[in-house]
């Protein structure tokens, strides 16, 4: 058993333990079945029992009656009553044969066949009592003092009523002694399904601790194992190789680690040389970060800017950014993100860079200028880009835009502290590459409107994509907003600030990709706000131009 698969034993413990849960699921089901069917039944027998036990009541209280007026009847000797007390003797014997008929009625539907035998026995001693009585009123009415005094000298209605009246008494007694019964049946059922929940709950309490048991001994204590074994690995102990006996699947995990370890062992044995690769193309690196330099940020009236970019590997970063000053007094802001780090994909992003530099200039349509930059990838059959051009109106607030498969740029706005999204800039054609090299309108250009007091924020996917090594946890672009809701004023530069670090905390202090942003907000007032000027994350702050100054066409190239 020691080399079966994680996956097979946990297999047959779930099957075993579906199996249990089945033999339990049956007997609980099975007993509240049994129990409800045999409470069903005795409810229903209840219900017809105490249908007869009310129509017994019923039919004593009527035959009483009709006793008492007989025998005012037949003992009265004023005249003036006897047709009254023949109307009342009339209309009781009607309602107790009414009553008769319905309690052998119910009598015959309770199945019972004591019961039925006894409503049987009484309902003759009723008929005896009723032949008695009609001899009684014969002689009554026919004036026949003597021969009414020798009806009356045995009494033998009197005794006819005795015995049925006992007949009653029995029958009620009898119902009250089944229902009893029926009730003490119900308690018990009551019990027997309560000792059938109390077993399967001890059962499924027994099986929790023996899976507990099963889980620790095969997962947790070889994960224990392993973990210590990591820990020594972080801690340096690269020269103890990393092994695990036990299922496949955590034997295979023991192996990645053994080869990490060994990866290890291998970069720190390239080390040296890639620190003196780099000393030796430090001026390379520094030129191609030099032409990817933005230009510094344009100072309008009533705007206000800020913007950053964060590598993710060394100085050299795939993404890149800038704000174009056009000759009809517009302003392009672009973002790039080309695929891949280092400095191959530096001298890409240069060629991408100027080829949308001169399309702007030329013809400034979003879209055309991709369309003309695709070029760049004429040669580069393995790399693409994720883009966006959007070219702003300071006047009007109107965006033009064009989005090459690029995150999808955000119109912000701060009410009462919370910051909410107003529109977003969704993509209109494909990621840059070889494959759209000459489709005809593979981009299309889309249109936006900056209002008073909003925000164009265009970003690469490095800051909603950061998350903390090992996990899937990112930060997306809530976790940003949330960051931007806490925020006393919501400014250009306090956002460009406030995003990076929310990123770099998440992402653990290590982006794993380079991270651009580019704010642009259109203030309330006429009153143009002091601008940022553009800077690599972690290069020094050049001089802010004064809010009067004319919008420039020069270049900030920050050195390092």
């Amino acid at each position: 058993m020691l080399r079966t698969t994680l996956q097979r034993r946990v297999s047959v413990m779930a099957g075993v333990f579906l199996l249990i849960s089945l033999a339990l699921t049956v007997v609980l089901a099975q007993s509240m079945w049994t129990t409800e069917g045999d409470g069903q039944i005795r409810s229903a027998a209840q219900q017809e029992r105490a249908a007869v036990a009310e129509s017994l009541d019923g039919f004593r209280e009527a035959f009483v009656k009709l006793h008492v007026v007989h025998q005012q009847y037949v003992l009265s000797a004023d005249p003036t009553q006897t047709p009254s007390l023949l109307q009342e003797r009339s209309d009781l014997a009607e309602d107790l044969t009414t009553r008769q008929r319905t309690l052998l009625n119910r009598a015959d539907e309770l199945g019972d066949t004591e019961v039925t035998a006894g409503v049987e026995a009484l309902l003759d001693d009723v008929r005896a009592w009723r032949i008695a009585a009609r001899e009684q009123a014969r002689v009554k009415a026919t004036g026949d003092a003597q021969g009414l005094r020798n009806a009356l000298a045995d009494a033998p209605a009197s005794r006819q009523f005795r015995s049925a009246y006992v007949r009653v008494e029995e029958l009620t007694d009898e119902l009250q002694d089944q229902r009893f019964a029926a009730g003490r049946e119900a308690e018990e059922d009551v019990d027997r399904f309560q000792l059938v929940q109390v077993a399967v709950l001890a059962v499924a309490l027994l099986m929790v601790p023996t899976v507990l048991h099963l889980v620790r001994r095969w997962v947790l204590r070889p994960l224990d194992l392993l973990s210590q074994q990591m820990l020594r690995v972080g801690g340096g102990d690269l020269q103890t190789p990393v092994g695990l006996a036990g299922p496949p699947e955590l034997t295979a995990v023991a192996h990645s680690a053994e080869t990490m370890r060994r990866r290890i062992l291998d970069e720190l044995a390239d080390a040296v040389s890639a620190r003196e690769a780099l000393s030796q193309g430090q001026p390379l690196v520094a030129e191609v970060r030099d032409q990817l330099a933005a230009h510094e940020l344009p100072t309008v009236a009533g705007w206000s800017s800020a913007a950053a970019l964060r590598p993710a590997e060394g100085l050299l970063a795939g993404d890149w950014y800038d704000v174009l000053h056009l000759e009809d007094g517009r302003y392009a802001v672009v973002v790039a993100d080309v695929s891949g780090h280092g400095a191959r994909a530096g001298i890409v992003a240069i060629q991408l860079k100027r080829l949308l530099e001169a399309a702007l200039h030329l013809a400034p349509e979003p879209d055309l200028a991709l369309a003309m930059a695709a070029r760049v990838f004429t040669d580069e059959a393995e790399r693409f880009a994720s883009c966006v051009v959007a070219v702003v109106d300071p006047d009007s607030g109107l965006v033009r835009y064009a989005n090459a498969g690029h995150p999808a740029p955000l119109v912000l706005r701060s009410d009462g502290g919370a910051v909410r999204v107003v529109a977003e800039l969704g993509a209109t054609g494909p990621l840059l590459s070889w494959l759209h090299l000459d489709v005809p309108g593979a981009w299309t250009t889309g249109t936006a409107s900056l209002a008073p007091g909003s925000m164009l924020v265009v970003y690469t996917d490095g800051l909603t994509e950061a998350r903390p090594s090992g996990t899937t946890d990112e930060l997306g672009v809530e976790g940003v907003l949330a960051a931007l809701s806490r925020l006393p004023e919501l400014t250009p530069q306090a956002l460009v600030d406030e995003a990076l670090e929310v990123a770099r905390r998440h992402s653990g202090g290590r982006a794993r990709d380079d991270v651009t942003l580019v704010a642009l907000a259109r203030s309330t007032s006429s009153v143009p706000a002091a601008p940022s000027t553009a800077r690599p994350a972690g290069a020094e702050p050049a001089a802010q131009p004064t809010a009067q100054s004319a919008p420039t066409g020069g270049r900030g190239r920050p050195t390092g």
